[in-house]
């Protein structure tokens, strides 16, 4: 791989930059070698203005880093690595917007320790064996909101009648994670398992002081988290797979199932990370990445 800047726009920032680091006594090339090697790739996918780079090419770069081999040993990048290299990006950022090089910044995604942890996540196929199993529209609408919507467990359980908007088709998420509000479209399997459980089957558990939750125990009392997610094992105990029952699925693994099954389908990322409600992309990218690795390498022994 080639190891000097050629583009003099590229080389000015990152001399510019080289002195920042230097005068603040960083001893060796820990935060200036990442910046050159994503100014070179820069280069190489023809872009040759830092005013050009948007979120669309910071995760190109993002999954180039994730997949880009070790060059001291065999395997990819460590998770540390990649930690420092978005760190050293993050800095020449904030140098390139202090030294008013460039007006607007652009994203820099975010990886964690946590990224390494292995989160199981449902074949489509294997989904679909969920619905074929579900035995009522309590847990067709459980599944549809929990997939179809990406809604965490918590949201779930939050989730009220009112903010399923069955004549606009939105899903309302009026206090996410961080207390952030989003909304949701449905897609039309989504909305139909929603009208039939709210016209058709709830109405049955609603008492004296009918409770406003969405979804409702036999007592007609709002479903805990702990509620829903029995529900959700009742039916994969149903399906009978052992395959199934070893990834040891939780309402969180259908929200990372769905961010999976939307990226496959090359769905954009903003629109996941809107969708899912993140402030930076999340690790369900990630590992949906490594899954494709994965499944390049095994498709590549299988030649």
């Amino acid at each position: 791989m080639r190891k000097q800047i050629q583009n003099p726009i590229f080389e000015k920032h990152f001399n510019a930059f080289d002195s920042f680091i230097k005068a603040k006594s960083f001893k060796g090339k820990t935060f200036q070698t990442p910046v050159v090697e994503f100014l070179i790739w820069l280069e190489r996918i023809g872009i040759n203005q830092i005013k050009d780079v948007t979120s669309k090419e910071m995760m190109r770069y993002f999954e180039y880093l994730i997949e880009r081999p070790n060059e001291r040993r065999a395997g990819t990048l460590a998770g540390s690595t990649i930690k420092m290299h978005l760190l050293a990006l993050s800095m020449f950022l904030d140098h390139l917007l202090a030294t008013k090089e460039i007006q607007k910044g652009f994203m820099i995604p975010r990886f964690s320790a946590d990224d390494q942890k292995p989160r199981n996540s449902l074949t489509i196929d294997e989904v679909k064996l969920l619905y074929k199993h579900a035995e009522n529209p309590l847990e067709v609408a459980l599944l549809s909101v929990g997939y179809g919507c990406g809604l965490r467990r918590s949201e779930m359980e939050r989730l009220n009648c009112s903010d399923v908007m069955l004549s606009s088709g939105m899903l309302i998420v009026r206090s996410g994670k961080g207390n952030k509000r989003r909304e949701v479209p449905m897609s039309d399997t989504v909305l139909q398992a929603a009208k039939r459980y709210v016209e058709d089957y709830r109405y049955q558990f609603l008492r004296k002081n009918p409770e406003q939750s969405f979804f409702l125990t036999a007592k007609g009392e709002r479903m805990s988290g702990e509620n829903l997610n029995k529900t959700l094992k009742r039916i994969i105990k149903r399906v009978g797979s052992q395959t199934i029952i070893d990834k040891k699925i939780t309402l969180h693994c259908l929200r990372h199932s769905i961010a999976h099954h939307l990226m496959e389908r090359n769905a954009g990322i903003d629109f996941i990370r809107k969708f899912l409600g993140h402030s930076f992309i999340d690790t369900a990218y990630i590992y949906a990445l490594k899954n494709k690795q994965k499944s390049r390498t095994a498709k590549a022994l299988s030649v």
